[in-house]
């Protein structure tokens, strides 16, 4: 039930996103994943937030100024992802799953797509990880939220695959 609990919540703070959102596109052939314009660099976590997130969830991470307000179809507009909101209360394997999934199979009224088939295992990680930069020196109750986030995702890491 707790699994069950911390999923829909990360489905309110992570997963859902408002209609507009760009359909993720393809991560490149040559099995390294997406590259830079020039061809031969692979993009950084910062380059692929900024290509396929910051449309949704601000160029900062911001997210949607009425996060918390549902709109007509019930669905949440795209929340922050910098700190101000809880998507550090979720674990890495969660958040993993979020990206690689889509929001769909965390609740009701998800416009989250699916990177899984455009992104590979280590971009997914990549942004995570970038996200989490965004991070830096916010706290909660006194506390390091990438601390308290670090602690949460040793019960559940990232996959092996990543």
């Amino acid at each position: 039930m707790r699994r069950f609990l911390t999923l829909l919540a990360l489905t309110v703070a992570l997963a859902l996103s408002g209609a507009g959102c760009s359909q993720p596109e393809s991560a490149g052939d040559d099995g390294a994943g997406e590259t830079a314009a020039s061809g031969t660099e692979p993009l950084g976590g910062a380059q692929l937030f900024a290509a396929r997130c910051a449309v949704c969830h601000g160029a900062q991470g911001q997210g949607a100024a009425n996060w918390k307000t549902r709109d007509e179809d019930g669905r949440l507009p795209p929340p922050p992802l910098n700190g101000d909101g809880h998507t550090w209360h979720h674990a890495d394997g969660v958040l993993y799953q979020i990206v690689r999934d889509g929001g769909s199979d965390f609740g009701a009224g998800s416009n989250m797509p699916s990177f899984g088939e455009t992104l590979t295992p280590r971009q997914i990680i990549a942004v995570l990880e970038y996200i989490k930069t965004l991070w830096a020196g916010k706290t909660q109750d006194g506390l390091s939220i990438r601390d308290s986030q670090r602690q949460i995702s040793e019960t559940d890491p990232y996959p092996a695959e990543g």
